[in-house]
């Protein structure tokens, strides 16, 4: 079983056509057609089936699918040491992220990794949570900086470093009341995050741990999609701080003070765990310990 054969079954899977696996692979149509058949003469199965204009894997492809990762990521992970011991490669780091982290989080903390090592990449992809967590199973990337699930619900990931955050209640609607209980904002509306989010998980434990059922009228994937509505005036949100903290230093948005205790929530950096971390990815980890994000709570 060769290794190329594995990388081509590979690259069909994740971007589900020939053609764009052989632009991956910088290999033409032919050579990985070439290679599939080659590994189902060897094993003597089928690989792939066609179906109107699509290709599907088989049910022993997906079988295969997981062992085949695991020996990619382990002969990439070989190479890239040796290469790292001799001196030969510069290094990259994969870093993945929600849209509102890499917006408001991840720029300083990669401004200070730029400046302490500048001949290594920095590669960045923004997704979901299921999204990001899938490529961290996968090796397509090294880290993600996302917020806790507050539950061990995989126990193939490894949190490196966490750093507290906090909700706020915040509108730009003028009679809502200043400090009041949850129970005094069930007339309002409210707007959210879309069902499924680990944000949007963690605004839903906080509402049932406090007895509040609040009246949604909107959901986003986007936290600034739900400023723009807040700034209209129409509704009110929980949002983390670091989210909304110049809005509401500019008068753009105002804060509501409940008088049940506060949502806090964990910003976290999390990779696969593995024997072998790369020497820039062991260094990314290492800066982020002494890395203090600013505005991840009222009082830092």
């Amino acid at each position: 079983m060769d290794l190329r054969e594995l990388r081509s079954l590979v690259a069909l899977a994740d971007l589900g056509g020939i053609a764009r696996a052989s632009e991956k692979l910088h290999l033409s149509a032919p050579a990985i057609h070439k290679q599939l058949k080659l590994l189902e003469a060897e094993l003597g199965i089928q690989l792939y089936e066609k179906v109107g204009r699509k290709l599907h894997l088989t049910q022993a492809a997906e079988i295969l699918l997981p062992y085949s990762r695991d020996l990619l990521a382990g002969h990439d992970g070989a190479i890239a040491a040796l290469q790292e011991w001799k001196g030969l490669e510069r290094g990259i780091v994969r870093v993945g992220a929600g849209p509102a982290t890499s917006v408001y989080l991840l720029p300083g903390l990669l401004r200070g990794y730029r400046r302490a090592f500048p001949k290594v990449d920095l590669v960045i992809e923004t997704g979901n949570s299921p999204n990001l967590i899938e490529k961290l199973g996968n090796g397509s990337l090294d880290l993600a900086l996302m917020v806790s699930s507050q539950f061990p619900e995989e126990p193939n990931l490894l949190v490196e470093q966490s750093w507290d955050m906090e909700f706020v209640l915040v509108c730009n609607l003028a009679d809502v009341p200043r400090r009041c209980k949850m129970s005094d904002l069930k007339r309002f509306p409210f707007i959210l995050f879309r069902k499924g989010s680990r944000m949007q998980n963690a605004i839903d434990r906080y509402f049932s741990d406090v007895n509040f059922h609040p009246s949604v009228i909107m959901a986003f994937d986007n936290a600034d999609a739900i400023k723009a509505m807040l700034r209209a005036g129409l509704g009110i949100s929980l949002l983390p701080y670091w989210i909304v903290g110049d809005e509401l230093k500019k008068g753009r948005l105002t804060m509501i003070r409940q008088r049940e205790r506060s949502l806090f929530s964990k910003l976290e950096l999390v990779r696969r765990k593995s024997t072998y971390t790369p020497g820039p990815v062991a260094a990314f980890i290492e800066l982020t310990r002494s890395h203090s994000f600013k505005k991840l709570c009222l009082k830092s």
